[in-house]
């Protein structure tokens, strides 16, 4: 799933180029993932100028110059890519649209993803759902969002997007790995230091993901089409049985808050 990075990297590509742009048209080829629902979702948006590109989370937001808004969760095989003019839809397509001089298509191989056309009344409420941007806070104040429920492991909570926006399994597993916390931890066992090095691992952790255009481990593109970096410097995800990079211990694969989770045994504790 495109978790902060990657979404942020689709964000800064878009806006770049569809900024001041209009929604000239759009072309609906797989109905069921939209609200509203078919023609009604292309005649409230068609016509719309975009004010800018936005995120908040894993949420990508097209603002509107009166104030609505268009909302894409791309969950866990989305894509939004430019295209040409030309471009003939693929099997996956969901919609093409034409916004200003440029062609943008939403495909969804797995038909998790959603796009929602807001009023700024539902997006305001909708992004009230999510914790706080750990890019946008000191590392002090991300550090003090893992001191409790102290039963709670620290997988767990950087799951939540209710504690914190935007982190998702690959990068709770690196940072964890980076700050040497072992995922099954609770966080009533961490220490002051522990929480600290653990959000400052977080923050440097989805900036280098950032630098690097995001993990192309498995469905994700950006929006010119092109696979993320990230990958190349991943140290525990979905590296089970490899040496652990740092002391050559094999990585443990098992489960924590539901989803497949990697650590090195030895470097974490």
């Amino acid at each position: 799933m495109p978790e902060l990075p990657e979404v942020e990297t689709i964000r800064r590509q878009l806006n770049a180029k569809l900024k001041n742009q209009t929604i000239k048209s759009v072309r609906i080829l797989k109905t069921g993932r939209e609200t509203p629902h078919g023609q009604a979702f292309a005649k409230a948006v068609t016509g719309k100028k975009i004010k800018m590109i936005d995120r908040r989370a894993k949420l990508l937001i097209w603002r509107f110059t009166d104030g609505s808004s268009v909302t894409i969760h791309l969950k866990l095989t989305g894509r939004v890519i430019l295209v040409d003019k030309k471009y003939q839809p693929g099997k996956h397509d969901r919609m093409v649209f034409e916004i200003g001089p440029y062609h943008l298509v939403w495909s969804d191989m797995r038909q998790f993803g959603t796009i929602n056309f807001l009023s700024s009344e539902a997006l305001k409420k909708k992004l009230s759902e999510y914790g706080p941007e750990p890019l946008e806070i000191k590392s002090e104040q991300l550090a003090a969002l893992f001191k409790s429920p102290k039963t709670r492991n620290v997988k767990s909570a950087l799951l939540n997007q209710e504690v914190l926006a935007g982190v998702g399994n690959i990068y709770a597993d690196e940072a964890l790995f980076r700050s040497k916390i072992r995922p099954t931890r609770k966080l009533g066992s961490l220490t002051a230091d522990d929480r600290l090095k653990l959000a400052k691992a977080v923050q440097e952790v989805l900036k280098q993901a950032i630098e690097l255009k995001g993990t192309s481990s498995q469905d994700y593109l950006d929006a010119y089409g092109q696979e993320g970096k990230f990958e190349k410097v991943l140290r525990v995800y979905q590296r089970k049985g490899l040496p652990c990079k740092v002391c050559g211990t094999p990585i443990v694969r098992t489960v924590v808050a539901q989803r497949g989770t990697h650590y090195c045994p030895n470097c974490q504790k």
